[in-house]
This record gives structure tokens, sequence and C-alpha cells, in this order.
């Protein structure tokens, strides 16, 4: 099977319709009046809006029919109408706070039913939970109708992937000992954002972030740590690159241990080993398996071989309207993976005094299997970067 074509375009009414009615069958099967939206993520998969989150709160109702609702305060009106996709009633609020009666929860609790069955957000601000009456209902249905993506959201997802590649391509070309993290970082993710430019001239940069960094192999045994702005590149490896972006509201990665002139002797086991592990995820990776047998199995392998010290992560996670959310392929994870899934293949090891072990991909699973929508050099000698 082809990559499918790049999407850059911005959601069509008919495409948010079908994810609102995917919503609302689960509101029907968990028997729900109202499903109350707070998370800005969620928001923008239903209306394309994205916000940042302060003291005025932007909420989203989602109602059995008829149009979405939200409330908003008065100053985001004119950007909400700008960048909203489906028919949207805004309920406006002047300001917060404000005198009795006229804050933002006054209108918010007049929207619903008297003994309402209200579905709400696990990630729900406990403000806005003690202001939402009714009966409330836990519950993760957005984020279930988000783990398949559409044709057009797979589009937007090729298009991310390849922004990232190009991005990665950008670090390792410029990546040599004594470069300075800053300097990277600096021309990787310029390399992405203007590409984004040329190619949304109308994107939102309230939903477009990039990054790209280097783990030099002193700290690459650290996979969170931030690394200093002035660190320098070293002289052998393990290096790990780091590249991330979300473009204009979707999200991918690409990562790759590599080297500089040499491989350090110490450094060849733990690459082979790990690039065995993620053969054998790639193997066990079509639709029908168990995600946390997947998870399962690698960690094994690692385990059989030695490392099991040095695990410190799960095997993959999803991509979607952000870089990283669910489905994950973990231990604990048991759904089945399914076709239009998108998920990161990403085992890896960790060894104080030896350095990190971890290539990522951005991978579509496919009816028959998978396609890597990321692309970046893979094997030892692609990845031992000569730069004398």
């Amino acid at each position: 099977m082809k990559k499918p074509k790049v999407i850059k375009t911005p959601p069509n009414k008919e495409e948010l319709a079908n994810r609102l009615e995917k919503v609302r069958a689960l509101m029907g099967k968990e028997q729900l009046d109202y499903f109350v939206c707070f998370d800005p993520v969620n928001i923008y998969y239903l209306t394309n809006f994205a916000f940042y989150v302060h003291e005025r709160p932007f909420i989203l109702i989602i109602c059995n029919k008829g149009s979405l609702k939200m409330v908003v305060p008065l100053l985001e009106v004119a950007h909400i109408r700008d960048r909203v996709v489906p028919e949207l009633e805004l309920i406006e609020y002047n300001e917060f706070p404000a005198p009795e009666g006229k804050n933002w929860y006054d209108k918010y609790q007049k929207i619903f039913n008297t003994n309402a069955i209200i579905g709400i957000e696990p990630s729900m601000p406990m403000e806005i939970f003690q202001k939402t009456p009714g009966k409330k209902v836990v519950s993760e249905i957005i984020e279930e109708v988000r783990l398949i993506k559409s044709d057009y959201e797979i589009g937007r997802l090729v298009y991310a992937s390849k922004i990232v590649s190009r991005g990665h391509q950008k670090l390792l070309k410029l990546c040599k000992p004594d470069v300075a993290e800053f300097a990277l970082y600096q021309e990787a993710t310029s390399a992405m954002t203007s590409k984004i430019i040329m190619d949304i001239p109308n994107a939102n940069f309230k939903a477009i972030e990039t990054t790209a960094a280097v783990w030099p192999p002193s700290i690459s045994h650290e996979p969170h740590l931030v690394p200093n702005i002035f660190a320098k590149m070293e002289e052998g490896g393990p290096h790990v690159s780091i590249v991330q972006a979300r473009v204009d509201g979707y999200g991918a990665e690409v990562e790759r241990t590599f080297f500089l002139n040499s491989v350090p002797d110490k450094a060849r086991k733990p690459f082979e080993i790990i690039m065995n592990a993620r053969n054998l995820a790639y193997e066990l990776l079509k639709p029908g398996i168990i995600m946390s047998e997947i998870d399962k199995k690698v960690k094994n392998f690692l385990n059989k071989n030695g490392y099991s010290d040095y695990i410190l992560h799960r095997t993959g996670h999803g991509f979607g309207v952000t870089s990283h959310e669910a489905p994950y392929i973990a231990e604990g994870y048991d759904r089945v993976l399914e076709p239009n899934m998108v998920v990161s293949i990403e085992p890896g090891i960790y060894i104080p005094g030896i350095g990190g072990f971890r290539h990522s991909d951005t991978v579509l699973i496919t009816k028959d299997g998978y396609i890597k929508l990321t692309i970046a050099p893979e094997a030892l000698e692609e990845l031992t970067l000569k730069r004398n």
C-alpha cells in the first residue's frame, strides 16, 4: 500500500459533523443528555478552534441534537468566529471575575435541563465540575472517537510526518562535535516552521509547536532531561535526536540514535539489541493484536538479553490532534490494534555510563500491516556521521 496523500487544508463541515455524530452515538450508549468539554484539544478536534487555557474559561457543551453551544469570554468572540467550522451557538460572558449574577457560571448553569445526566472529561477542573449541575458521569468518549483516524486526519498526519522528517534531516546535517544544542534547535525548528508557513499561509499558530533537540552521550541515558541550550555535541555516541511537531493541529515525531565519527565498542551491542527489539515490534504490528502483547513481547526480548534494568518506557503511543495520546502500546493497555490508528514504535534502553538507544517513527496501521510515515536513516552505518 502506498503512503496516503498529504492534506494541508482545514477540516470541512462534513468532517467535523462526522466526528460529532460519533460522539453523540457514544453519548446515546452511555445515556448522557449532555457532554461538557473543557480540554482545548478536544474542543479543537470538534470545532477547529485552538486557544490557550487561562482564567477566562471556554466550555463546549454537546447536546443530543442541534448546534453545539460554547460558553466564551466576550473578548474572544471575533477570534472564535474566525476559526470555528461547525455551527456554534455562543453564550457570552463579559469578564471574570464579574459581579454576582454576571459570571461565566451563571450563564453556564442555565443551559442544562433539570436532573440532566451530564458527561464530563476526566481532566475537567474542579471549579467547572462544582459549577456543573445534574448527575455527572466521567467519560472519555471524545478520546474514544479520536482513536481511529478518518482519511482526512491521515492526510494531515502524513503532512505532519513530512515536516518532522524535514526537521530531522536538517538536524543530522548540522550535527557535529562541539556544535551547541541551541544552534541545532534554532536551525531545525526554523526549517520546519518556515515550511509550514509556505505550505499553509493561514495556519493557526496556536496549533503549531516544533521541537528539535539532541541528547549528547553524556546525558542520553536520561530521556526526559531537558538539555542545557549551550550543551555541546560530542565525539562518538550514542546521541539521541528528538524531532516533534504539532502542525496546524496534527502531531508527529521522528527520533534516532546516532554517532559522530565513530561508534564506541561498548555501544555496539546495545544498538544491535534495540534494533532487534524494534524489528520484533514491527513484526507484531498488524490489526487484531492486543497492544499490551506487543509491549510485553518486546520487553521480554530485552529482559532475556540482560537489559531489564534499563527499560524506562512503553513501546509506543498514539498521534492525532496531539503528538502524544492514546492508543498506547503498553502493558496494561489491552485494546486491539485497528486499521487507521497512528502510533509510534520506539522501544528504548538507557544505560548510565554508555547512553540511550531509541529510534522512533510515526506509523499508520493499515488493513494488512503498517506504513511508516516518517523517513530517517535506520542502520548503524547510515547513523555514524563522519564530521571531521
